[in-house]
């Protein structure tokens, strides 16, 4: 067996069992990368003051109410004051002696009222714990459960199949390059299916890979712990924005969803592809 005949059959061994969770992952995230605007078009009165007339109160007035209705061993950490005056105040509440993501609370500067700390919409609850655990959450935070092991390895088979993928379908020259960048509607179902296979996911590729890799960080403790060996601490601060596409603003954000989704519909005219040559050839002779 060569080596392309090996990493055609790699390809197909991982895709078939590990494809619907693959599609399942990349939905999901998809989805979950427009949540912050979502939620905050839906929960508008914690993000906005309705009309900004004269100046916000001093900040140490504002910092004293929220201080006031802390608990014990609770104090404000940073806070955060957007350029648009009709966007309410950030204040990050930390715990002492604890590391971890910081709880937020909102203040509407012109009044003082502590506005307090939204709470994650349901819909978008859900969809976070089936893309990142398929519903079967950790019992404690940095355990391990079935649901996240799967998709870890689900994870770990989509980076071999993207590279993978590269090395099968990369074009030889000019116009075999012009023949996998391009999607034919006119030539059947079969092909259609093929070019979208082949064309978006050369496409997405690049994009998926970031998600790939940075995902994993939330799936291994091993992997997270290299990972930051390898890039320091300080990358705590991008990973997350890498990962949610969130690193370049809404322009970022639509490009992610976008690969995403096309991540998602690669195992499935994958599948259609392999039912094709595998049931229908068979068939027909």
């Amino acid at each position: 067996m060569s080596m392309k005949s090996f990493i055609k059959q790699l390809h197909i061994w991982l895709s078939i069992p590990l494809g619907v969770i693959i599609s399942i992952i990349c939905f999901t995230g998809a989805i979950l990368v427009f949540e912050r605007e979502i939620t905050q078009l839906v929960q508008s009165d914690y993000y906005y003051v309705d009309g900004a007339k004269g100046e916000p109160l001093p900040m140490e007035e504002l910092r004293a109410k929220v201080e006031s209705g802390l608990d014990k061993g609770k104090s404000i950490g940073d806070v955060e004051v957007d350029a648009d005056p009709e966007r309410t105040y950030m204040f990050k509440i930390v715990k002492s002696g604890k590391k971890g993501k910081p709880e937020t609370i909102y203040v509407n500067q012109y009044t003082g009222e502590v506005l307090g700390t939204p709470k994650r919409l349901a819909f978008f609850q859900e969809t976070f714990r089936l893309h990142r655990w398929l519903m079967d959450a950790p019992a404690e935070k940095g355990t391990m459960s079935f649901g996240k092991l799967v998709v870890g390895i689900s994870t770990i088979a989509m980076v071999i199949l993207l590279i993978s993928g590269i090395v099968l379908w990369w074009p030889k020259g000019i116009k075999m390059l012009k023949n996998r960048t391009k999607v034919s509607l006119t030539k059947g179902w079969r092909r259609f299916n093929y070019d979208l296979h082949v064309s978006a996911g050369m496409y997405a590729t690049i994009l998926l890979l970031i998600m790939a890799l940075t995902g994993l960080v939330w799936s291994f403790e091993w992997y997270k712990d290299g990972f930051y060996a390898l890039f320091g601490e300080d990358a705590r601060q991008w990973l997350r924005a890498l990962h949610t596409g969130s690193i370049g603003g809404i322009t970022t954000k639509i490009l992610w969803a976008i690969a995403a989704i096309i991540g998602g519909t690669l195992p499935l005219t994958g599948y259609y592809l392999w039912i094709k040559r595998k049931f229908c050839r068979k068939q027909a002779q």
